[in-house]
């Protein structure tokens, strides 16, 4: 039986998605093992592990003064020591910085790689997002992980392509679904609660925005940004032409704490007659954060999780593709054409992208009432997986792995 599982991710507490990924990890491996196991969590912030999840968790420390370069080091070593299996989880097997273990994890990952076959510890990929990966000695890193693996679920196809497409030759690789799509969140009163507080309506339609601070520097490789500047020229006046149009208020959520600045200095550049606040997570943990989002009428999204978030929670979406996987989940929803290019960002274009997807609402929230049911459904199999770990050990896994339960 399990009793203690190392999870491997991104797990600052900053991250509203990321956060809300733990959540529903270990939601959902608790309730398929029928009992609570022990979650071993590396971090940064480990206040934020304590008191944010009613999971049975314990902090580990990721800070120099406690002997570790975030994954590298004697706190996660101690950790996999006492841990029956480690799982990787969110979109850390990329390799942008890979040398530098403050940003990339994929490189301390793969140091930790002998010292896991030597003790015969399991590594498992947990509904995990892959790349992006354009150096050699990431596609390298990447096939040498994913070889270790005892089982790896990614979230979308685009992952599924990238670990054939560097080698990957391990048998258990499967297509299953983001975990964040299962996280809790808070109940409609407590949300109405918030809208008061910031000074919404609550029985107004609201239009959603998150930005991020990456802008389009990791739209593709090589490229030349935009700039802060131009980019918030941009929104700002393409925003402003929406909110006169349509004439309700604005709720511009953060779900990173790094987000916070540029977002407020949105909110700033709008004219002051435009009904908006800031939703800053900061002041607002996963499970408010993503019931906030539900409270939306459509949401604008660049970063992932935020868009994951919200139409777990059956809002309406469209996205800017800030980075691939943005564009990789609107094919999982099938609607590729939601999302909106930085080859293609002027003010007008981004007015009409929103404006379309405004007229679209109803429709598209009628698409995700069926869509999503079936991707969580998908995205927990991966809990199902552990559990047949847990009652019947490797054997008990390879029958259940067999029945299928996600297309590959």
């Amino acid at each position: 039986m399990i009793s203690t599982v190392t999870l491997l991710g991104s797990s600052s507490g900053r991250n509203a998605g990321d956060a809300a990924l733990m959540a529903a990890i270990m939601d959902g491996v608790d309730a398929a093992c029928g009992r609570p196991l022990r979650y071993d969590i590396p971090t940064i912030r480990p206040a934020y592990v304590r008191d944010h999840y009613p999971n049975r968790t314990r902090p580990v420390g990721m800070m120099p003064w406690q002997g570790a370069l975030r994954l590298l080091g004697i706190p996660t070593a101690r950790s996999l020591a006492r841990a029956d299996l480690a799982l990787v989880f969110d979109a850390i097997l990329f390799d942008r910085a890979l040398y530098n273990p403050l940003f990339n994890f994929m490189s301390s990952l793969y140091l930790l790689l002998p010292w896991l076959r030597r003790h015969n510890k399991p590594l498992i990929g947990y509904n995990v997002g892959v790349g992006p990966v354009h150096s050699a000695a990431g596609r390298a890193m990447l096939r040498a992980i994913a070889e270790q693996m005892l089982f790896i679920t990614v979230r979308d196809q685009d992952s599924l392509d990238l670990l054939r497409s560097v080698g990957v030759r391990n048998p258990h690789v499967r297509l299953t679904a983001d975990a964040a799509l299962a996280a809790p969140s808070w109940d409609d009163a407590r949300v109405d609660a918030v809208w008061r507080e910031l000074g919404l309506p609550p029985d107004t339609p609201t239009l959603g925005i998150n930005i991020n601070q990456y802008l389009d520097t990791w739209a593709s490789p090589g490229r030349a940004s935009m700039g802060r500047e131009k980019f918030l020229q941009i929104y700002a006046a393409a925003l402003t032409d929406v909110a006169r149009r349509l004439r309700v208020p604005l709720a511009l959520v953060t779900t990173q704490y790094h987000d916070a600045d540029i977002t407020h200095d949105l909110r700033r550049r709008l004219p002051s007659d435009i009904p908006a606040a800031v939703v800053d997570n900061r002041r607002y943990d996963h499970a408010a954060i993503k019931g906030i989002l539900r409270r939306l009428d459509l949401l604008c999204g660049m970063r992932l999780h935020s868009l994951i978030l919200a139409s777990a929670e059956g809002t309406p979406i469209v996205g800017i593709t800030y980075q691939p996987k943005v564009a990789y989940y609107f094919r999982e929803l099938g609607r590729p054409e939601n999302t909106l290019s930085f080859d293609d960002f002027t003010p007008e274009r981004l007015r009409d992208h929103i404006l379309r997807g405004w007229e679209q609402r109803a429709a598209l929230r009628a698409e995700l009432r069926e869509r999503i049911p079936v991707l969580r459904a998908k995205s927990l199999w991966s809990a199902h997986l552990v559990a047949a770990l847990d009652r019947g050990g490797r054997d008990e896994w390879a029958r259940v792995w067999a029945t299928g339960g996600a297309s590959s």
